[in-house]
């Protein structure tokens, strides 16, 4: 053994031969499966992937061990949106754009960007020692998965299951395409409220609103009030005239109305708003009513649009607001109602803005054309298998989460208004009726349209549609694959808490719909990896870490390149360097992954979020120099036995001490306590083994022992670092651990 550990050398060696062949055991009577969270082909693996595969390849290389037949199926995801959006960004730089180069240009370029961070990834997960099987790694757009996700939805379809709506639904106006609730986030900060008069209809008197979006009082359908508020109590059946344009609009009596809040007076506007859009279908709303009704016909209710896909306002707002830009239509709509005499006055509020996650640019609730799955049906069938103990969740708290969104779950909107992705298995013909098939031969031959003019529909799915297919799908299905009937169902799944309702309920619902089977017995659900100081790792507050820097390390002026090139915003760059040069001023350094590896076990709580240390980190390192420092003092002696022999008490001690060590570790692994379980295996190393029991087998001259123990200590260790005790095992005992 070299005198010094060199993790690098030792790591790259063994990256090599894990890379290149499949060692994972085939013949073992009882099964162990997962599926990686297949990562976005948008650029790199973030410190969050790190944690999780690391727990992954924990469990795989335990099973292994325990002599259980094991597959990890390994693969990557497409990610419409977010792919597509660096593509375009990339096209920008070379001052074209997609629809310059069109559809089938476009998408060639998104092939190309994909090959090019599938193959950062691929060598990123080598390169942390992950247990998977190369031979079998799966894309989400490649061939067989893509012919699984157009059966799913032709089945759903046929089964109407799924339909097509006129619908409400969250509206990226950068990108041009409706985005799910994951893909907006919330931006708390200080805005103003605006309390607006609006006159009723045949007299003198008005009745004030308060909204924070003036510009949308276009597409007001009504007037809301607390039937309990014997302010407006007399107002209840009488009309309202909506200013600069004079349309009637009921004033209604809906106990959804906070009295407190503004004046007590809420305008409905159903078609660019979730909770209006709600009432307006309540009340059954329509432009043309003049008497408010009830109806469970939802072709009674005909929201008002009043914003195009660009959020510029449309044909139906009247000049001089029609064709600007919403904040522009918002600041002219104040100029006039203040000449008007019906601007009351504005004020200060609390104020949460919704933003998109890709483009940072504000949300529009708009109506448009969607497909959608009916949910609910689904989501009882899903609900079942948890409430039965069959689908786990660890830690059991989160079953609370999953039933707050499953027991409220909505019609779920699957397409998207973008190029890359599983394009629409449906086509249209000139009076607007849908066809939906495998593809336009097999529309027409099963519709009888031979001469049929036929257009495709232009959008894509959702990709936590085709995503929530991949436990199965990735293992082969709808074909009855060798790797689907022995790993399907698998047995656990390793995923973060922010994606329990987009991933992990949808997987449930389409395994138990199309497989009739659960897809995952167990949940571990993680907590978000998060800076030292508790800040949420993004590339915009420069503090990304990129998990390879910590393997081999990174010098400063490498660190600052790589967080401030490609950022969007002007003058970021700047505050990011400040701050990195003063968090680093001398680099990362050299840590290894077992050290990485270890790191990320001992922050495996079960907490919410996970600050990450680097306190810790280096303390690992010092760990993985001590496990050497051992292994290299234990081989200069002579190997005088195969097996541990109790000779003495300080032998007894110590093998009880191990005894029990490796009964508290399995008990903790068992309960997805990784971080009790990696305290344990380094206390006992370090403390007892090295501390205690090598010198007492030094002052004794008794160390005929030390070399069959190491042995079964390496074992226990190999999971946790299984770098080091795979090449302590080739060294010292001529044996590998894992074949």
């Amino acid at each position: 053994m070299d005198k010094r550990y060199n993790p690098i050398d030792v790591e790259e060696k063994w990256v090599d031969i894990w890379s290149k062949k499949v060692f994972l055991n085939r013949n073992g009577n009882d099964s162990f499966s997962l599926v990686i969270p297949p990562p976005n082909v948008t650029g790199t693996l973030h410190m969050g992937h790190s944690f999780q595969y690391a727990i992954m390849d924990f469990y795989t290389r335990y099973n292994h061990m325990s002599g259980k037949k094991v597959h990890w199926q390994v693969g990557a995801d497409h990610a419409g949106i977010a792919t597509q959006l660096v593509v375009e960004n990339n096209l920008s730089k070379k001052g074209t754009n997609k629809k310059e180069i069109g559809r089938e240009d476009f998408l060639d370029e998104v092939w190309k960007w994909k090959d090019f961070s599938e193959d950062k990834i691929q060598r990123q997960i080598k390169r942390l020692g992950s247990s998977v099987d190369w031979s079998k790694y799966r894309f989400t757009l490649d061939d067989g998965f893509s012919k699984a996700v157009n059966k799913a939805f032709i089945e759903l379809y046929r089964q109407n299951k799924i339909y097509r709506g006129y619908r409400l639904v969250n509206w990226d106006p950068s990108l041009k395409t409706a985005v799910s609730d994951l893909e907006v986030v919330r931006q708390e900060k200080k805005g103003l409220i605006w309390h607006i008069k609006y006159p009723i209809n045949d007299s003198d008197e008005f009745v004030t609103v308060a909204t924070t979006r003036p510009e949308t009082m276009f597409g007001d359908m009504a007037i809301a009030v607390n039937p309990k508020d014997s302010r407006y109590k007399s107002l209840i059946g009488k009309y309202a005239l909506l200013p600069f344009k004079n349309r009637k609009i009921p004033i209604i009596g809906d106990n959804y109305v906070d009295m407190d809040f503004g004046t007590g007076c809420l305008k409905i506007t159903p078609g660019h708003d979730f909770n209006d859009y709600e009432i307006g279908k309540k009340y059954a709303l329509h432009e043309k009513n003049e008497i408010v009704h009830t109806s469970d016909d939802l072709n009674d209710f005909k929201p008002i649009n009043i914003f195009n896909d660009e959020a510029w306002t449309n044909e139906n707002v009247p000049e001089p607001f029609n064709n600007l830009d919403r904040f522009k239509a918002r600041k002219l709509v104040l100029e006039k109602l203040s000449e008007l005499k019906l601007l009351v006055k504005e004020e200060e509020c609390d104020l949460s803005i919704p933003r998109g996650e890709r483009s940072n640019i504000v949300i529009e609730p708009k109506l448009s054309n969607q497909w959608y799955v009916k949910t609910s049906g689904m989501a009882k069938k899903a609900n079942e298998e948890v409430r039965k103990g069959n689908i786990k969740f660890h830690p059991e708290n989160w079953i609370k989460t999953y039933f707050n969104w499953m027991d409220n779950i909505e019609d779920w909107c699957i397409s998207r208004q973008i190029w890359w992705g599983h394009r629409i298995p449906a086509w249209y013909d000139q009076s607007g009726n849908i066809y939906v098939g495998e593809n336009e031969e097999d529309v027409r031959n099963r519709y009888k349209l031979e001469d049929a003019d036929l257009i495709q529909d232009e959008d894509v799915l959702d990709t936590w549609f085709s995503s929530s297919l991949w436990p199965f799908g990735s293992l082969g299905w709808p074909e009855e694959s060798k790797d689907y009937k022995e790993f399907f169902p698998t047995s656990l799944l390793v995923t973060g808490f922010d994606i329990i309702f987009f991933w992990v309920a949808r997987m449930m619902m389409m395994s138990l719909e199309f497989t009739g089977k659960i897809p995952f017995k167990d949940i571990y659900v993680t907590g978000l990896v998060r800076d030292e100081n508790g800040q949420k790792m993004s590339k915009s507050k420069g503090n990304i870490i990129d998990p390879v820097d910590l393997i081999y390390g990174i010098t400063i002026d490498d660190l600052i390149k790589k967080r401030t090139t490609n950022l969007m915003q002007e003058g970021l760059a700047e505050k990011i360097e400040r701050k990195t040069r003063k968090q680093f001023p001398n680099g990362i350094d050299s840590y290894g992954t077992d050290a990485l590896r270890m790191t990320f076990f001992s922050l495996a709580t079960h907490s919410k979020d996970i600050s990450f240390e680097f306190g810790r980190l280096k303390g690992y390192r010092n760990f993985c120099t001590k496990i050497w420092n051992a292994a290299r003092f234990i081989d200069g002696y002579p190997n005088e036995r195969d097996a541990f022999v109790n000779e003495n008490n300080n032998d007894k001690w110590i093998y009880d001490e191990f005894s029990k060590t490796k009964t508290q570790i399995n008990r903790n692994i068992s309960d997805y306590r990784l971080d009790f379980a990696v305290n344990e295996i380094y206390e006992f190393f370090w403390s007892k083994f090295c501390d205690v029991y090598i010198e007492e087998c030094k002052k004794s001259g008794k160390t005929a022992n030390l070399r069959p123990l190491l042995k079964e200590i390496i074992y226990v260790l190999h999971p946790f670092a299984p770098f080091i005790t795979e090449e302590i095992s080739s060294l010292l005992f001529n044996d590998r651990i894992i074949l």
